[in-house]
């Protein structure tokens, strides 16, 4: 289909260049007061033609999509009007099924679901909910000849339960997600997850503020993988690695970690939110080991940094939409299970922090120091779990919290998440093991 567009293209003075089409189906449906409050439907496309030269991309695109408009773009790029004959080489197509659950399905499942949430206390004041779903179709011409195509499929469900006695105001929120619709209210009880939700904000009314200063932390695999994603996982793409603007930068075969971590980003993974058969830019999925060990084995990269870090690039190379080019990006990034009994953590701190959901923070890259907020965290006494806090904050540095992490549980916990980097969003999941660090900053209330 854009094979004049395609010789144009060899005829530049491009390192490589890709084609990248996309057409993309999305519904929002946002709930609040017992009722729909908003619905919106989007259906949007187009192409991205790119090539790059070194460190320089040249990236244009457009909402039209012929032949005619797509052979423009190329010229626009190359500069130049000639046309020498080429062929594309073959094809690769590789589908997954759809199911758009009907809107009706979706609004009265939710219904049922706030409604539970309301009754349980007058002191909940507010549920909201939001489901979304997205069906991207993508065609991707490499300048190898290759043509990639791929359908992915994404639903999401969001509630966020509100409570308040006399000025005291709390906040608790759950996200479960599927491969399409129908999937995510089969695998999921979202009325009982409305009632657990709506459980946990009250329990926080009346918990006692968090402690202050230094103690252990246990960080459960049910805390998913923020600090992963944000202390770690980012330090280690290759664009931040290239730029030395991470602490992990020129760090390749050093130990940056605790023997007991092996950290990976898995792409291949069936099912998870950060899946795909084919990066943007036409790499295959594969599963890289970043660390091993805890010494430094790799970088997340994009063909373009791949080549300028003189490494194998991961199939990383990650976009938004066809708006933007792509970038290095995480797709499903974790730490491996370890041999301890996540219990037995747990009873081998006298006095710590059990740490079950992170909520969102700051992290400075370039040091690797971070802040997290704690949305649900209990004391630990004598190697037990005992009474929920509130307001607790986590300080630290990820490279040294790496370093100092001395158990790791053998369970694994995944968590799901939508990434913004360089003004995009992209669906991730990360996760963790429990894990037990011997002296964390604790900030409360």
């Amino acid at each position: 289909m854009y094979s004049e567009a395609y010789s144009i293209l060899r005829k530049g003075n491009f390192d490589f260049f890709d084609i990248y089409r996309e057409e993309t189906g999305k519904r929002h449906i946002s709930f609040k007061e017992k009722d729909v409050e908003n619905i919106d439907v989007s259906l949007d496309g187009g192409v991205g033609v790119r090539g790059v030269n070194g460190r320089s991309t040249c990236y244009i695109y457009s909402q039209y999509h012929s032949p005619e408009e797509v052979k423009k773009m190329a010229l626009s790029i190359c500069k130049q009007s000639k046309i020498s004959p080429s062929k594309l080489m073959y094809s690769v197509k590789r589908d997954s099924p759809t199911t758009f659950l009907p809107l009706e399905d979706v609004i009265g499942k939710t219904k049922k679901a706030m409604d539970i949430a309301y009754k349980i206390s007058p002191c909940i004041t507010q549920v909201k909910c939001d489901y979304k779903d997205t069906e991207k179709q993508v065609e991707i011409v490499k300048s190898s000849g290759k043509v990639l195509k791929e359908r992915l499929t994404y639903a999401t469900f969001i509630i966020e339960v509100i409570a308040r006695k006399n000025e005291d105001i709390q906040s608790y929120r759950n996200v479960i997600s599927a491969g399409d619709g129908k999937k995510l209210f089969e695998q999921h009880d979202i009325e009982e997850l409305s009632l657990k939700t709506a459980q946990m904000v009250l329990r926080l009314l009346s918990a006692p503020p968090a402690p202050r200063g230094r103690f252990p932390v246990v960080l459960s695999s049910q805390a998913g993988g923020t600090m992963v994603h944000e202390a770690v996982g980012h330090g280690l793409e290759g664009d931040l690695v290239y730029e030395h603007l991470s602490v992990y930068s020129g760090k390749i075969g050093e130990k940056v970690a605790s023997g007991l971590i092996t950290l990976v980003d898995d792409a291949t993974l069936p099912c998870a939110h950060g899946s795909y058969f084919f990066d943007d830019e036409g790499t295959d999925a594969q599963r890289t080991t970043l660390i091993e060990k805890g010494i430094l084995k790799n970088y997340i990269t994009d063909l373009m940094y791949a080549r300028l870090l003189n490494v194998n690039p991961s199939g990383n190379g990650r976009r938004q939409s066809f708006r933007f080019p792509p970038i290095p990006r995480m797709s499903n990034t974790f730490i491996l299970p370890g041999k301890d009994d996540p219990q037995d953590i747990i009873k081998s701190v006298n006095n710590g922090i059990l740490v079950k959901k992170m909520g969102g923070g700051q992290v400075n890259p370039v040091t690797g120091d971070f802040v997290f907020e704690v949305k649900e965290g209990y004391r630990i006494e004598n190697g037990k779990v005992g009474e929920l806090v509130r307001g607790a904050t986590v300080a630290g540095n990820g490279p040294q919290v790496l370093n100092e992490i001395d158990m790791v549980g053998n369970d694994l916990g995944m968590e799901i998440g939508t990434c913004g980097k360089g003004g995009q969003l992209v669906p991730v999941s990360d996760g963790e093991p429990t894990l037990r660090i011997p002296s964390l900053l604790i900030g409360g209330s």
